[in-house]
């Protein structure tokens, strides 16, 4: 029988290293970022992206809130188109003749059979003060 033989095991070569973002975020992970000196100069930059991040985040709750508030509105003008149509319908149902004098039969209002007469004023010649104050003078004579 042979023997046994230890295999050389190879350990894996890193063929490149981490690229510039890989290394920032390995600074940013293990805290070597905040003790390098750059920091200090980019802290501003670093507050203002902060507040672009602040204001976008605000603004996407805002247009969400809007948009629910819109959708609320869109239902209830829904509703009320509804409600408008309903009311109109039974609007014009109750001024029809026939329904307003089945409303009135029972207070002894009685729907009339014969058509309305017109009625003609014989004399056109007088005017509103003539038939409020009576028989004027002829505008001839003076007193």
């Amino acid at each position: 029988m042979t023997s046994n033989q230890m295999k050389n095991v190879r350990e894996p070569r890193r063929t490149s290293r981490p690229n510039a973002l890989g290394r920032f975020f390995l600074q940013l992970l293990d805290g070597s970022m905040l003790v390098t000196g750059k920091t200090g100069s980019a802290l501003p930059f670093i507050l203002f992206l902060s507040g672009l991040a602040l204001m976008l985040i605000f603004n996407t709750y805002y247009a969400e809130k809007k948009a629910r508030e819109t959708e609320q509105l869109r239902k209830e003008m829904t509703e009320l188109r509804i409600r408008y149509i309903q009311t109109k319908s039974e609007y014009m149902f109750q001024t029809q003749q026939s329904e307003i004098a089945r409303r009135l039969s029972h207070r002894g209002f009685i729907e009339p059979t014969e058509p309305p007469v017109a009625i003609f004023e014989t004399h056109n010649d007088r005017n509103f003060f003539t038939r409020l104050f009576g028989q004027s003078k002829p505008s001839g004579s003076k007193q």
